[in-house]
């Protein structure tokens, strides 16, 4: 059996880079998953991590650049609210947010702390007896007065909150 499953793993191994080059991703982890070997196995994980994360993202934002200390230096007044007017227009683009709450943890203070399934977190703001929020509920998340956000549900109930994570 042991020597099956070696030719297997070496036969796989083989394959590999086929696959990688085919572009299926889920067959090439199949194939590392399939490994005895925990090096090899291991070895073909990174490879095809390092594979996925060399893709260019089709729907990723282009990256800000980084800033050098020296052209960090003095950069106030009109120059940064240049920049956050662009990061709040950028912001506006999307317009609101549909999400499915996974899940709820209330706090001690009664503040909710809500995981959506994007897999951000967001809190309320003041704790508010009268919005009821159970998980796999739908809730829309806008843009508010002053930068803050309004979490709303179906049943036409609302609360600020504050993205956590």
């Amino acid at each position: 059996m042991h020597t099956v499953r070696s030719s297997c793993a070496a036969l796989l191994a083989a394959l590999l880079p086929f696959a990688a080059l085919a572009g299926d991703t889920q067959a090439a982890l199949c194939a590392c998953r399939a490994m005895a070997d925990d090096a090899a196995r291991l070895a073909c994980y990174d490879r095809e991590a390092d594979r996925v994360a060399a893709l260019p993202a089709a729907d990723a934002a282009p990256a800000a650049p980084v800033l050098s200390p020296e052209e960090r230096f003095g950069r106030r007044g009109v120059i940064a609210r240049e920049e956050e007017d662009r990061e709040k227009a950028a912001m506006r683009e999307l317009g609101e947010l549909h999400a499915t709450v996974t899940e709820i943890w209330t706090r001690s203070d009664g503040l909710m702390r809500i995981t959506l399934d994007n897999g951000q977190v967001w809190s309320q703001n003041r704790p508010d007896p009268f919005f009821r929020l159970k998980t796999g509920e739908k809730v829309k998340i806008e843009p508010a007065a002053l930068g803050s956000f309004l979490m709303s549900t179906p049943a036409k109930r609302s609360t600020r909150v504050t993205r956590i994570q």
